[in-house]
Parts: structure tokens; C-alpha cells; sequence
């Protein structure tokens, strides 16, 4: 049905020109009307209808004497058309109020260190967290029931309160380490095969995806190559927590290691053209506060290997 006949009904009955029939159809109509509770819309969308009714209705009242009655009831109809598509939008459900979103896994505020920056965190529950250079961690939002913390990447130590009802858990992609209280320190740079977690008091679980846990007890260090998924338990050796205390130790670390630790704690990139030394590794303790190029000359003099300083980067030789 076209629009012009709605309208021409309208029109007829309120000039009283329908047949009995027509009349019966407006009648119902208006009484389907006055059944239905329409839906209230808000400010901004009743100011729309509105101004959409009157843009209608507007040139109809804009005449002379002569034809004012025949427009008015011309506007009329009109204004009874728009109602009603007006109303048949407010019987129409509209969007579903915004719902706060749901995070997958659950909601975390994330804290950051950067180059050569350390932080130290304390929880609700009273436990203390010190993050290493450039490392990333989320902690649950819902921390007063569920004790969750993410190492995305870095090196993070924990001093963990003990609540024998909420146990702590550290998720670090395939490996979750939980404990109910303890203090102990994991590094995991994404950038390294090696995750390690090591215990400076009490008793921690870690587990391999669904695998059985490996319960490691004060002094011991659990060591992850992700290349392999192998597991290896060795005594902790305490001078690798040296970092806790501004100082970067390189503890038999590969050419690859002791490049990314370096870049991490200095801001400085490093490369070699020399293959011997992919395979060579390096020991030595280095303040955080040393400026870069001396500190990388340290590393160098120690190894007896030499550095040419580039626009970016710095050769080791």
C-alpha cells in the first residue's frame, strides 16, 4: 500500500467523508493505539521526532486565509501519520543498554617498568611485588577472591602473605607457579627460552599446563627452556636476585642473554659479526647506574673482547 492512502483515510475521517467500513479501520486503529504502552525514548531522540513532526506539519501552517482550512486538516493528517510511525518505533525494542564488557579470562590492571626502571607494588592483601627493567605484569581486578597475577614479561619478585584459603597463583603462559605464602623470584623475558623461578623462603608449586607439579622448598630454582618444554631443578644461586639491589648480573649468560639484559637495563643494542661469540658466555656484576657505554665496555674488558661505538647500536669484538 502506498503512502498516499493512509493518508487519504486519515484525511477523510477527519473531514467525517468515510464510509462505515473506513471508519471501522481508523476506529480499531486508534484503539490498538491506546492499548499499547509505548516505549519512552530519551531526550535526544524525542527532540528528533519532534523536529521531524514539525518539519512536516510546518509548511501546511504557512498559508493564506483562504485555503487555511484544508491545510490544517492536511497537516493534520500528516501529524497523525508521523505519530504514528513514531509510536510503532517506541513499541519496537531498542538497543539493549550498554553492558560493562566482559573480559575472557577475567578483567587486570596491568603495571610497567621501563629501561633501566624498577617498581615496587603492594597488593591488597598486603603482598609486596618488585618488577625488574622493562616488565609487565596484570593483576586481577577480582583480587579479594581470586588471587591471580600475569607475568607477561620480565623479571618480578614476590613476597607473597599468606592466606591458606585464597592460594596466589602466577600465570606465565603454559606455566602457572601458586603458593599460599611465600617469597621467591621468576624471570621470564619473552625474549629468552629461559624461565626461571627460584625460592628464597617457604614452599612453591609450579606446573606445566595439566602436567603434575614440581614443589620446589627454600634455595632451589626451577629452570623452563620453552624451545624443548624441558624442566631442570638446581640450587638457587642468590647473587642472580642482585638486581633487587640496582646491579644487572650476567651469571654464565650467553651472547644472546647478556645482548637482551644489556638492551633492557641500558637501552643499549648490541651485535656481532664475530660467530665464535654467539657461543661464547659472559660473568659479571654491573651497576644499573653506570652510564651504557661503560658499562658495556666492562663486559668487553673482562671478556678481553673489544667495542666500536655505531649510531645506534655498538659492535662486540
Amino acid at each position: 500500500m502506498s503512502s498516499s492512502k493512509p493518508r487519504q483515510l486519515l484525511k477523510n475521517y477527519l473531514q467525517h467523508k468515510n464510509s462505515a467500513a473506513e471508519k471501522e479501520i481508523v476506529d480499531n486503529w486508534y484503539q490498538q493505539l491506546d492499548d499499547t504502552e509505548p516505549m519512552l525514548l530519551d531526550t535526544k531522540k524525542e527532540t528528533q521526532v519532534k523536529e521531524e513532526i514539525w518539519a512536516s506539519i510546518a509548511p501546511g501552517l504557512k498559508t493564506g486565509p483562504k485555503r487555511f482550512r484544508l491545510n490544517w486538516l492536511n497537516a493534520a493528517a500528516v501529524l497523525i501519520t508521523i505519530s504514528s510511525i513514531a509510536l510503532l518505533f517506541w513499541k519496537i525494542p531498542g538497543p539493549a543498554k550498554p553492558v560493562k564488557e566482559q573480559c575472557p579470562g577475567g578483567c587486570f590492571t596491568t603495571v610497567s617498568t621501563q629501561t633501566g626502571e624498577r617498581k615496587t607494588v603492594t597488593l591488597p592483601d598486603g603482598t609486596m611485588l618488585m618488577l625488574n627493567s622493562v616488565s609487565t605484569i596484570k593483576i586481577s581486578e577480582n583480587f579479594s577472591t581470586k588471587r591471580i597475577v600475569q607475568l607477561v614479561d620480565g623479571e618480578v619478585f614476590f613476597d607473597v602473605k599468606h592466606d591458606s584459603k585464597r592460594p596466589f597463583m602466577i600465570k606465565i603462559g603454559r606455566l602457572t607457579t601458586q603458593v599460599l605464602g611465600t617469597a621467591f623470584n621468576i624471570r621470564a623475558y619473552s625474549q629468552m627460552e629461559k624461565m626461571t623461578v627460584g625460592v628464597i623462603r617457604g614452599k612453591v608449586g609450579v606446573r606445566l599446563d595439566n602436567q603434575p607439579s614440581h614443589f620446589l622448598i627454600k634455595g632451589q630454582q626451577l629452570a623452563y627452556q620453552r624451545n624443548n618444554q624441558s624442566i631442570r631443578l638446581m640450587p638457587l644461586d642468590e647473587k642472580n636476585l642482585a638486581w633487587q639491589k640496582g646491579n644487572l648480573v650476567l651469571n654464565n649468560a650467553s651472547f644472546e642473554e647478556m645482548s637482551i639484559l644489556m638492551a633492557k637495563n641500558f637501552g643499549i643494542q648490541i651485535h656481532t659479526s664475530r660467530q665464535d661469540l654467539h657461543t661464547k658466555h659472559f660473568t659479571t656484576t654491573i651497576s644499573t647506574s653506570t652510564p651504557a657505554l661503560k658499562a658495556m665496555e666492562i663486559v668487553a674488558a673482562i671478556h678481553q673482547l673489544k667495542i666500536k661505538k655505531r649510531r645506534n647500536d655498538i659492535e662486540i669484538y
